[in-house]
């Protein structure tokens, strides 16, 4: 399992590879969830209306007890109950009566929230509606109602509790009107009466309510926030779980976790053709090229590599361009090349090269030809009409033709044999590869896919290394798989590490080694 950091730096890759899939859900989330709100929701304006509940004291100051409170009075609790009354059923009649007209047939009760204003002695009505005017209508009939309504009940309650006095004054007898018992009640009972007159005026508006200028909702900019990180989310959840569901290889590590070999280059995508250390020799793909000659050199500095092997998981990734172009750069450098396309199957490399292909290795390995005569030679700085020659004695000359290029010289697959794996698996074939390692500083062996067929591991234990091309994006987790197991670790041969084709489909991995390598 990778560490943390490696974790961290895996996911920050992926996202980035596939940012534009986090792109494109951001932009069209957060444009729908916009687009909606503005076209689909009717603009809702707000008004509120905020009422103070005070205790005046009046019962209290004039009758020495509280008659509207009971022992377990609780001033938040009673805040509360006040608020909730607002759209007490009376109420809500009252309003609707007062603005049937303007209601249309809404009830008044749908429109009002009540809450309270934390820490205060206020609570605070709220009216909702697509017309601004009635909104503020709504809130303020809401208030004047409610108050009418609770001086009302007040009212009533005083009237109840001063019933019993004025039955129990009209029923005493005159002889006992001047006593005090009947001068306190009759001094209670005017109180009362006083108290009733004035009661309801512990509830005022303190804020009436007005029409607003600006709608409360749509919120296209709260809209659009939301949108946008919920978008942000779904985006990067998508990325990991198609990544997480890839067959494909995506990144450098993942080749070198399946495959402990080192990334020898890797060489971006270019439009140019197969060719591109010709057509394009100062491109990132030529550098890349230039870079797998440099670290061939690298790879084992101890021991001479003449013959070389490239090869590929899967057909169609690249192997037989990296051996036409790796073998443009060697000679350009000075160095004596052959190449054999040893891929009897479905050869490519003959096509890339300009070549005939009646004659080739096939040929030489039924031994109906030498290896010289099977083999063509090509210029290494302008690859035009195909030249042949009979032996080596021309290359100093072309040589000196070229400003220091050596010719390239290939023997091509020649004509498709019924039983390509005995041809590529017989002796014969490791003693041309020796042979031509007696007249090339470098023999370049094109095989055919490794997970194809077996044609690849019989050429292996053949040469001094063996070089795998992946592409990205194309190769399958799988066959990287199935070539750590059944190749790398199965197969007695040399692997010198790994070439990665299509690097730009990741982000330029061109760029990164030439950062690290030439900046």
């Amino acid at each position: 399992m990778r560490a943390g950091g490696s974790d961290l730096r895996g996911y920050l890759e992926v996202l980035w590879r596939r940012k534009l899939v986090i792109i494109l859900s951001v932009l069209s989330i957060t444009a729908v969830a916009v687009t909606a709100t503005l076209v689909l929701e009717t603009p809702l304006y707000q008004s509120s209306t905020e009422l103070m509940q005070r205790d005046s004291g009046l019962d209290r100051a004039l009758l020495g007890s509280d008659i509207f409170l009971d022992v377990s009075y609780q001033p938040e609790r009673t805040l509360q109950t006040a608020a909730e009354l607002v759209l007490a059923p009376e109420v809500v009649d009252r309003v609707n009566e007062e603005l049937e007209s303007e209601l249309d047939g809404k009830n008044a009760s749908s429109l009002v929230d009540v809450g309270l204003v934390k820490q205060t002695d206020i609570f605070r009505i709220t009216a909702t509606d697509s017309d601004p005017e009635l909104a503020a209508l709504v809130a303020n009939t809401f208030a004047s109602e409610y108050i009418e309504w609770r001086r009302e009940v007040d009212q009533r309650a005083l009237r109840e509790a001063r019933a019993p006095i004025e039955a129990q004054v009209e029923a005493t007898p005159e002889e006992q009107k001047q006593s005090i018992e009947y001068q306190v009640m009759t001094e209670k009972l005017q109180t009362m009466k006083l108290i009733e007159s004035i009661r309801g005026n512990d509830i005022e508006v303190v804020k009436p309510a007005t029409a607003a200028t600006s709608p409360s909702s749509p919120q296209p900019v709260r809209t659009g926030v939301v949108a946008f990180f919920v978008s942000l989310i779904f985006g990067v959840g998508a990325v990991l779980t198609i990544d997480r569901f890839d067959t494909r290889i995506r990144s450098t590590d993942e080749v070198t976790r399946r495959i402990s070999k080192p990334v020898l280059s890797a060489v971006p995508w270019s439009s140019n053709g197969p060719l591109v250390t010709l057509s394009e020799p100062a491109s990132p793909s030529s550098e890349a090229y230039r870079l797998l000659k440099t670290n061939l050199s690298y790879v084992m500095p101890d021991q001479k590599l003449k013959s070389i092997m490239v090869t590929s998981p899967d057909p169609c990734e690249g192997k037989s361009t990296t051996i036409a172009n790796l073998a443009v750069t060697l000679a350009r450098a000075g160095k004596k090349v052959i190449i054999l396309e040893a891929d009897l199957r479905r050869p490519m490399l003959y096509k890339y090269l300009g070549l005939e292909n009646s004659i080739g290795l096939s040929n030489a390995i039924v031994d109906s030809c030498t290896l010289r005569e099977s083999m063509q030679m090509i210029d290494a700085k302008e690859i035009s009409m195909p030249q042949f020659t009979q032996n080596l004695k021309g290359a100093a000359e072309a040589a000196a033709s070229s400003n220091g290029a050596m010719p390239i010289y290939c023997a091509t697959a020649g004509p498709l044999p019924p039983n390509p794996g005995e041809l590529v698996a017989s002796d014969r074939l490791a003693a041309i590869i020796e042979e031509a390692c007696e007249y090339a500083d470098y023999v370049l062996v094109d095989a055919p896919p490794l997970a194809a067929v077996g044609d690849a591991a019989s050429i292996a234990s053949r040469v001094d290394g063996v070089v795998l091309v992946v592409k990205m994006a194309q190769t399958t987790k799988k066959s990287l798989d199935f070539v750590n197991n059944q190749f790398i670790n199965a197969v007695p041969c040399n692997v010198l590490g790994v070439v990665i084709t299509n690097a730009a489909s990741e982000g330029s991995y061109g760029s990164y080694y030439y950062s690290g390598h030439y900046g």
